[in-house]
């Protein structure tokens, strides 16, 4: 009993085997035809348009009117919503820190300044820069 077991996991084993590498085929044919669809796609979305640096943005060769991808504009106007609302919450919560401290120390001159210019400028000014740098690179990718 146990060799018939045995024999019929080995047959179900080389079936499955069989069925795996006709899938694969299959699906490796398909995403080289995919690959090649996107390649082209892009190689004739580069014969007509061009990137401007100035603007930031995809423009076409023949009249020099800017591609707008309304999703990514969206997406931007979101982020840069999101952005302020943090920026005041921040600098807010800093100010409040600056003023109870300031209220209860005896020598109210003495607080940490170097630190509390790191957290009010420098902090604040790496996240813009940060996102700035990030939405550069995505307004450079293809629209497409």
């Amino acid at each position: 009993m146990l060799q018939i077991a045995i024999i019929l996991g080995w047959i179900i084993a080389f079936g499955l085997m069989v069925h795996l590498v006709t899938q694969a085929l299959k699906h490796r044919r398909l995403g080289r035809k995919q690959r090649k669809l996107a390649f082209s796609k892009i190689r004739e979305f580069r014969r007509h348009h061009h990137f401007d640096v100035k603007r930031q943005r995809w423009v076409r060769n023949v009249d020099g009117v800017v591609i707008i991808d309304e999703a990514n504009e969206d997406r931007r106007f979101m982020l840069a919503l999101l952005w302020w609302l943090l920026f005041v919450l921040w600098e807010g919560y800093w100010l409040l820190e600056i003023a109870e401290r300031f209220s209860k120390t005896t020598h109210p001159w003495q607080l940490p300044y170097v630190f509390l210019f790191v957290m009010l400028v420098v902090v604040p000014l790496a996240g813009y820069l940060f996102i700035r740098r990030r939405i550069r690179r995505r307004s450079a990718r293809l629209p497409i």
